[in-house]
């Protein structure tokens, strides 16, 4: 009786061992599951957040490198602006360089077109009558500034006389023998002039800087002399004279039919000027 109790004491201590090994081994492969789940996060998180690494570096790269696009384009920029710059510089130069010089005979003044007064003066030139003289009309300034040697005498001189008005009837009948003024004038918008006789306006393509009256020296005098345009306005030189001194005259030009083909020209008319620029 007694051995048949210690056998079902066996039994039962034995049954209780192999339920709590299972226990324990459950108990084993709970904690190597939940082990392995957590190394499995881990890994994950590592993982992703090597990915998070790898991704930002690529977008650092991907930015530094429009950096350095950004700042090439902005170098050429300026280097463009750099050079409009300088070619709007030599642009505005060659324009302040540029202009055309031409004078305004009969006038103190020069015309409100985008021109400037270099100066205004006096018109004048050799004397009518003397067989050597030179040729030209000159416009002299008010103010002459005299060279050292003003005062040495030349027995062979040139002589510079004052200019008169010759012709009342054109010019004006209160203007006879007065002095003749004169304005030289600038423009900086264009490059050339030309003065046009027989023409009271410009061709195409021109400006008009003055018109009048072609004038030059009387035909039976001694001196020769050359065509100028005298304005259609024209003034007596303030301060000027009126007496019959002579010296550089204005006359009228008419024309004469023959060598000059009529028509289009017709016999002994007034012609006209026109002084043009471009």
């Amino acid at each position: 009786m007694a051995s048949s109790n210690f056998d079902q004491d066996n039994v039962v201590r034995c049954k209780m061992n192999r339920r709590d090994i299972a226990l324990v081994f459950i108990a084993v492969l709970v904690l190597i599951q939940g082990a392995v789940t957590v190394y499995i996060i881990v890994a994950n998180k590592q993982t992703t957040n090597g990915e998070l690494q790898t991704k930002l570096q690529m977008q650092q790269d991907e930015i530094e490198k429009q950096q350095d696009e950004n700042k090439k384009q902005k170098d050429e920029i300026k280097e463009h602006q750099d050079k409009l710059t300088s070619i709007y510089s030599e642009l505005e130069k060659a324009k302040t360089n540029q202009g055309v010089v031409y004078v305004r005979w009969g006038r103190k003044d020069c015309p409100g077109n985008g021109t400037e007064t270099v100066y205004s003066g006096y018109a004048g030139g050799s004397y009518y009558n003397h067989a050597g003289a030179a040729v030209d009309y000159v416009c002299l300034p008010p103010d002459p500034s005299w060279g050292p040697k003003k005062d040495i005498r030349s027995y062979a001189p040139g002589y510079m006389y004052g200019a008169e008005y010759e012709d009342e009837v054109l010019f004006n009948k209160n203007y006879k023998n007065k002095d003749v003024p004169c304005a030289v004038c600038r423009s900086s918008n264009q490059s050339t002039s030309i003065m046009i006789p027989a023409r009271t306006t410009c061709y195409t393509g021109w400006d008009e800087a003055y018109h009048g009256y072609l004038a030059s020296g009387y035909n039976s005098h001694v001196a020769a002399s050359q065509y100028v345009c005298v304005d259609e306005i024209p003034q007596a030189l303030i301060g000027g004279g009126s007496s019959d001194d002579n010296g550089k005259l204005f006359y009228q030009v008419r024309t004469r039919c023959g060598s000059l083909k009529c028509p289009p020209y017709e016999e002994d008319k007034v012609l006209s000027c026109v002084v043009c620029m471009k």
